[in-house]
């Protein structure tokens, strides 16, 4: 036996368990919703700034925030960003719940759609509402497919 050979014994990780599936799913919201509406302050912020830096009045910055068109560039910006918490959402969910993660991921898509269909207000029409829903539905299915799939490679 050679005392400088390096030990023979495999070593693991322990199989990762399963997490609680109301940690993942009330997780999973609180970073798609939580998320989505703190880059929104945070765009409003500087979308009022620049205003602020152009001459804007005070009460025109208000107004021009408040009613942000559906063609305007903060809305944009705002529904992107809103969509990658939906996508990070669902993979929080489904890395945490290890288990079914697509049922719970549906779970937390239709949670996540109603809490956007109440949080959006009467200004908007309802097929942008509607339409804007169905993505973020969507979204936040992608981001369970990829925690699966994460899930599955074992890491």
């Amino acid at each position: 036996m050679n005392p400088y050979a390096p030990p023979e014994a495999s070593v693991q990780d322990p199989a990762s368990k399963p997490g609680s599936a109301f940690k993942a799913i009330a997780l999973g919201l609180a970073v798609d919703i939580g998320g989505s509406l703190l880059s929104t302050i945070i765009l409003a912020v500087i979308y009022g700034v620049a205003l602020g830096a152009a001459g804007v009045k005070r009460e025109d910055i208000a107004g021009t925030l408040q009613a942000s068109a559906t063609d305007s560039w903060f809305f944009y910006a705002g529904t992107l960003a809103g969509l990658g918490f939906s996508v990070l959402g669902g993979y929080v969910c489904a890395r945490i719940a290890r288990r079914s993660e697509m049922k719970f991921g549906a779970i937390l898509a239709a949670l996540s759609a109603l809490s956007g269909f109440f949080l959006a207000g009467d200004e908007q029409q309802l097929g942008t509402v509607l339409s804007l829903t169905l993505v973020g539905f969507g979204a936040v299915i992608v981001g369970a497919r990829l925690g699966l799939a994460k899930n599955r490679r074992g890491k």
